[in-house]
């Protein structure tokens, strides 16, 4: 308990301000609600533009709006800062020169990253939870009805993602000692690919070759329409997270740190 509740004091300013970065850019978004509903804006979108966010046949324009905020940029606050955070679970402490002190505790190292990730998981859960309940709250109190429970679902999705995400650049990161070039690497890798989802969304690339983004594993029309993950989603998302906390524990058990 004192292990996680150091790293979650040491990270406590950076939650707080990507959480109210998430809330403001949902914010941003549930104030257009109704323009985009009542205003016309749904009905002038060409064809094209919407489908850079997914299939959205036989959804109500509530869930479709819900759809479009998440997709719009809001998806990339909780997953940007996974990654963040996962970086600075080893590869910070290695480049502060701190390592050796944290691994002088009497604890096994199982135990430093155990709780480390528990942090990890919860802190990237109070952000996606904040944005949640913006859209959630906001936009039902101006009237509008979506299907929350398909929400709920899509924001377990998301979720997973970010899960996935940091598990990947955890595991990556045990052969990084450099703090800034893994955030610089990893941040550039993330945005990357959430823009190359959207391009490949937009020149109608086959489903097959967009595996190659993260992003397309939240399919979020697909999740919004249904209240499902898609099965194949799930499974790789799974499987990210475990095989990326598999090599983790793994390497950094093994990983040597100079003095």
């Amino acid at each position: 308990m004192t292990l996680f509740r150091q790293f979650f004091v040491a990270h406590l300013k950076g939650l707080f301000i990507w959480m109210a970065v998430g809330a403001l850019m949902a914010i941003a978004l549930t104030r257009s609600t109704a323009t985009f509903i009542e205003g016309g804006v749904f009905e002038a979108m060409p064809a094209s533009m919407l489908a850079l966010y997914g299939d959205f046949t036989g959804m109500n324009v509530v869930d479709i709006y819900l759809t479009i905020s998440v997709g719009k940029g809001t998806v990339l606050i909780p997953t940007l800062y996974a990654v963040i955070v996962a970086l600075s679970i080893i590869t910070r402490e290695v480049d502060r020169r701190t390592v050796e002190f944290l691994l002088a505790l009497p604890v096994q190292r199982a135990q430093v990253l155990l709780s480390r990730l528990a942090v990890l998981a919860v802190n990237v859960t109070l952000v996606n939870a904040v944005i949640w309940a913006v859209l959630r709250f906001d936009i039902s109190a101006q009237g509008y009805e979506g299907s929350w429970a398909h929400l709920d679902v899509l924001f377990v999705n998301l979720w997973l993602l970010c899960m996935a995400l940091a598990a990947v650049t955890l595991a990556a990161s045990m052969w990084i000692d450099d703090y800034s070039v893994g955030v610089k690497l990893f941040l550039g890798l993330v945005t990357l690919t959430f823009f190359l989802e959207y391009v490949f969304r937009g020149a109608q690339v086959s489903r097959a070759v967009r595996l190659i983004t993260p992003y397309s594993y939240a399919d979020l029309a697909m999740v919004m329409r249904s209240g499902t993950i898609d099965a194949l989603n799930l499974i790789v998302l799974i499987v990210a997270i475990l095989g990326g906390l598999g090599v983790s524990f793994w390497a950094f058990n093994r990983k040597q740190f100079s003095a």
